[in-house]
């Protein structure tokens, strides 16, 4: 074998031209039958398309995240501030695309699906419009909130001073303490514990405008504003007290902590 390798070789050898036989049209890197050098050739070929496969998985990963951050669903906004107390015109909102992990349970769609309702509650420009927070009754005040079946609503006036500092807002609950006024509250009245818990339904400015709501029109009219009243819900056996007590007494509002 070795003597046939060998005679062969020199045949390979006298044959070729710049080192390369006639017929050897490969690079090298080829293993001869004789065993002179290992084969080299097809491993490269191997690795190069492992590397190919590699960036073609790669390739379609990257779409496929892509595809996957570029998904959007439509939702209902409010396209500018709202209260609670008109119903949704088509100038009233907007349609915002999300990413679906994004969008609120329960939000609206299409615009259809909210044109004419009321929502409970106001709405910043850009919030979601969710249909549970649409109804087709108008709310009683502003703030969306519901006077509690079975009682009544009444406005206490006072100042800031009374309400808390000012730092009072619907939905808060307060204990309702009235301060005998002298000379107009009966003689010997002392102050009095009036409701304990009482839900604020709103706080109003003293020209009777919801206080704050122009903030969003003119914060230097919103500097202006003085707090004129605030709107509890009572029971309605005390209306006869509260409607003596408003003549005769002054009010300071606790804020009662969440319980």
């Amino acid at each position: 074998m070795d003597a046939a390798c060998s005679s062969r070789f020199g045949v390979r050898a006298r044959l070729s031209v710049g080192g390369r036989h006639a017929r050897d049209r490969s690079s090298f890197g080829r293993r001869s039958r004789c065993g002179e050098r290992p084969l080299t050739g097809a491993a490269g070929l191997i690795g190069q398309r492992a590397l190919i496969g590699l960036a073609v998985a790669s390739g379609l990963l990257a779409g496929v995240l892509y595809y996957a951050g570029a998904q959007r669903s439509p939702v209902i906004v409010a396209a500018r501030d709202l209260d609670a107390t008109h119903p949704l015109t088509a100038d009233d909102l907007a349609t915002a695309s999300l990413p679906p992990d994004a969008v609120p349970a329960g939000s609206v769609a299409d615009v259809s699906a909210a044109l004419g309702k009321i929502p409970r509650a106001p709405l910043w420009r850009g919030q979601v419009v969710l249909a549970a927070g649409l109804t087709e009754d108008a709310a009683a005040f502003h703030t969306g909130l519901a006077l509690p079946r079975g009682m009544r609503a009444v406005a206490l006036p006072m100042g800031a001073a009374q309400a808390v500092g000012g730092a009072l807002v619907p939905g808060a609950r307060v204990d309702v303490l009235a301060v005998p006024v002298g000379g107009r509250a009966p003689a010997g009245r002392a102050t009095e514990l009036l409701a304990q818990a009482a839900i604020v339904l709103d706080v109003r400015a003293d020209t009777g405008a919801p206080y704050g709501g122009s903030i969003a029109k003119s914060p230097t009219t919103y500097a202006t504003d003085r707090i004129g009243s605030v709107v509890i819900a009572i029971d309605a056996a005390d209306e006869i007290k509260f409607a003596d007590r408003i003549a005769t007494s002054t009010f300071i509002l606790t804020l009662v902590g969440s319980r």
